[in-house]
């Protein structure tokens, strides 16, 4: 009789089907390879290599569905906190934005500063990137947090003027 190890269990219990242990390395991957493009590429070349020219139009529920592993396994890597997986919001949101972007969710990406808090003196100013869907922040964790960063830069550029509308009534 052969028993389960607790990795054949956990594969088991977090993925559903052969793709989506592909869309965990994918993601996995690309979490592996944004510090080198960051040091390599400006941030709006960097936007247009991770904005998807192959989107797959997904249906309500399959969208949610594949939605909700996109987070669940970016957030998974990045929580582990080893070497270059640590939680930091710009690798959080330029993963989201790619592979929500890919599933026919049209996010847009902000990027923010704010002046620091009192008890983060050696700062001159604090950053946050997030999402924006239908003019609304998404899938933040703080979404108070996020109203209190004035918005500096906004991917895709075609939507600046109503995503700066949108920032705006946030503020």
């Amino acid at each position: 009789m052969i028993r389960n190890s607790g990795f054949v269990t956990k594969i088991r219990t977090n993925f559903d089907s052969f793709s989506d242990i592909e869309l965990f390395i994918k993601i996995f991957i690309l979490l592996s390879l944004l510090p080198l493009l960051i040091r390599l590429l400006s941030l709006p070349r960097l936007m247009k290599f991770l904005t998807p020219g192959d989107v797959k139009a997904l249906n309500g529920l399959n969208q949610e569905r594949t939605k909700e592993k996109i987070v669940r396994y970016t957030d998974y890597i990045l929580s582990r906190n080893l070497l270059i997986y640590k939680r930091i919001c710009w690798k959080r949101a330029l993963v989201l934005y790619h592979y929500l972007r890919k599933t026919g969710i049209n996010v847009q990406i902000c990027f923010g500063v704010r002046l620091p808090s009192m008890e983060s003196k050696d700062k001159l100013l604090d950053g946050h990137a997030w999402l924006i869907y239908n003019g609304e922040i998404f899938l933040e964790r703080d979404m108070e947090m996020a109203k209190t960063y004035k918005v500096t830069y906004i991917y895709p550029e075609g939507d600046q003027q109503i995503l700066q509308e949108a920032a705006i009534k946030h503020f």
